[in-house]
């Protein structure tokens, strides 16, 4: 009947991710032993009445409803007899429960330290004298009958044993330096001949999209492998993700698909946790822009593993996340795409897929590689049904960092992935009118990514446009740029277009502004190619008509429908006016005009429905 070990200081009770962690364990019952050891200080702040366990009032008997106990762990012996005690009740009722052992500090809290600036040196002095464990235990062994002389040599031996060791290890040859921090990929998953993508057949409507693709694959994994496990908000049914991404899931695999709290620091611990533990862990944050509350997750625990313990402990975890702008009802938190913070963190796979194929292909990927690996799905392509597949997803594979060509030219080259791809090949559908044709690569993977590539052909056409929805400061466009320019055999013109470095507003009008566009695109691919153009209303567009778009009511809407029209071709209407009843996915809204005039034609009967935007 194992349990864990947690062992902190008193000073680190205070922050949250400790909170958050005695509440999981007291939420799902788990066999926790969360030691304290509380010397007073922190650094050189004093805790006192500043923890989770006392206050100004005095001590706590529990928190969270997980059972404190007190011990002096000055005195050996009574801390064996706590510990036992503990342990046993732990063993019992599988249940957490939390040790705080008074002890003294002596010594500066490091090298860089020096405590007689903030304590006395009586302070110190008595710590020392009064509450050295190893000196206590001495006494206590001697007032017990063992002699002095016994563990003079006792002490002397292992003194001599560890002076011994410190000369050795001090003469040891330094370690060799580690240049990548992730597990090394094996060549069989690297290798371009292993990806299969099926029939892909988006342009008329067939197939899986790729909401539906990642849930095939994830239920795929779940029926084969017992070792995955799904945590996250809202995932279990019947809602099964805010935008139905598991649904199904939990009624098929009950306790396998788990609703976590509203917490991403626990949905990435317990998930590292788990995965250290043997499991096989996919962690959902709803939105990419949640990935900082678990960024010291991520950081700390989840990418660094393999590096500090030189390859000896694995943390699979695969994090799922939506994101990305280019819709209504989005916003500066619901709209980020925060792939170069996921890629600047060393020991990472990032992944962006842009069709279904990909996305189930990279998912495999991910399972596959046993890496820790951020999963970023665009919410605007999750039901495109023009990037759909037709291939079961268990049959689907991407080689990460292999980029794929979407068309080939031989005067631009164009990189993007995730939403930004489709704004390349508008592009560069409407430069070929022009005579004028590119290559348009699909990175795919952004960690690791696909050099060779993008490098082949951009020394082929000699011109680069690096297109990506992240700010711009910073961004994987600007990696890139700096990869091609330092090896680059040939000559190559670099442009890249990014959002500008800003936040994403919510006026929608104001997001396309923004962030990179169809427009935007196609005028940086003409700079670089030397030409000029002009943009001309396209015949029909009769001056003054305002085609009202469909809004929802959330990022997750997908559709609308019109539950009654309060107008009437030509009535006149105001700036405000309500034009109709609407109900979203979620909500029912109203829909307002947001200009005054005269109402032309009604595009939709009642009670049909419409795609958002």
């Amino acid at each position: 009947r194992p349990l864990a070990l947690c062992s902190l200081g008193d000073g680190t009770t205070q922050q949250g991710e400790v909170m958050e962690a005695v509440g999981q364990a007291a939420r799902d019952g788990l066999p926790v032993l969360f030691l304290v050891q509380d010397n007073g200080l922190a650094i050189s702040t004093r805790t006192g009445g500043k923890t989770m366990y006392s206050t100004a009032e005095g001590r706590e008997e529990s928190f969270l409803g997980t059972p404190i106990r007190y011990a002096d762990g000055r005195r050996a012996e009574e801390m064996y007899r706590v510990f036992q005690e503990e342990v046993g009740k732990i063993r019992e009722t599988r249940r957490p429960r939390i040790v705080v052992a008074g002890v003294e500090r002596l010594a500066s809290h490091s090298n860089a330290d020096d405590q007689r600036l903030y304590r006395r040196e009586e302070e110190i002095l008595r710590a020392r004298r009064e509450g050295d464990p190893v000196v206590r235990l001495r006494d206590l062994l001697v007032d017990r009958g063992v002699s002095a002389e016994t563990l003079d040599r006792r002490e002397e031996a292992i003194r001599r044993d560890l002076t011994e060791l410190a000369r050795r290890v001090q003469r040891s040859r330094d370690p060799a330096a580690v240049f990548d921090a992730a597990r090394p990929l094996s060549a069989e998953l690297r290798d371009p001949s292993r990806e299969s993508r099926g029939r892909e057949d988006g342009a008329n409507g067939a197939g899986m999209t790729m909401l539906e693709a990642l849930r095939e694959t994830l239920r795929e994994r779940l029926a084969s492998d017992p070792r995955v496990f799904l945590f996250g908000e809202d995932i279990e049914d019947p809602k099964g993700d805010v935008f139905g991404l598991t649904r199904g899931l939990s009624e098929t695999f009950p306790g396998r698909v788990v609703n976590s709290p509203l917490a991403e620091s626990t949905i990435l611990g317990y998930s590292v946790g788990r995965a250290l533990a043997g499991d096989r862990p996919v962690a959902f944050l709803q939105f990419a822009d949640f990935m900082p509350v678990a960024y010291n997750q991520i950081f700390s625990e989840l990418a660094s593993m393999h590096w500090r313990t030189d390859g000896s402990w694995q943390a699979p975890v695969i994090v799922m996340a939506t994101y990305g702008g280019y819709r209504p009802g989005l916003g500066p938190f619901h709209a980020s795409s925060m792939e170069a913070l996921a890629a600047h963190t060393p020991g990472l796979d990032v992944f962006m897929p842009s069709t279904a194929a990909d996305a189930a292909g990279l998912l495999n990927a991910a399972f596959d590689s046993g890496r820790p690996t951020i999963f970023l799905y665009p919410k605007t392509l999750l039901n495109d049904r023009s990037r759909a597949t037709a291939a079961a997803p268990r049959d689907l594979f991407v080689p990460p960092g292999r980029a794929r060509f979407l068309r080939r030219g031989g005067d631009i080259t164009l990189v993007a992935w995730g939403n930004t791809v489709d704004l390349c090949l508008r592009a560069a559908a409407a430069l070929e009118s022009a005579s004028a044709h590119a290559d348009v690569i699909d990175l795919r993977s952004i960690v690791p990514w696909d050099e060779e590539t993008v490098l082949t052909s951009a020394e082929k056409t000699g011109r680069l446009l690096v297109v990506h929805e992240d700010s711009r400061t910073c961004g994987m466009g600007a990696e890139i740029a700096a990869t091609v320019a330092e090896k680059a055999r040939a000559p190559v013109a670099i442009r890249r277009l990014a959002r500008a470095d800003t936040w994403v507003p919510y006026n929608f009008e104001n997001q396309l502004e923004v962030l990179p566009s169809f427009r935007k695109t196609l005028e940086a691919a003409v700079g670089l190619l030397e030409g000029a153009m002009e943009w001309r209303s396209g015949e029909g567009d009769g001056d003054g008509v305002f085609v009202v778009k469909a809004l929802g009511s959330s990022p997750a809407d997908e559709s609308v429908s019109v539950m009654a029209w309060k107008v009437k071709p030509g009535d006149p209407v105001e700036e405000g006016t309500l034009l109709a009843e609407t109900e979203a996915d979620k909500a029912a809204l109203e829909l307002n005009s947001p200009v005054a005039g005269r109402v032309e034609a009604l595009l939709v009967e009642e009670g049909f429905s419409v795609p958002v935007g």
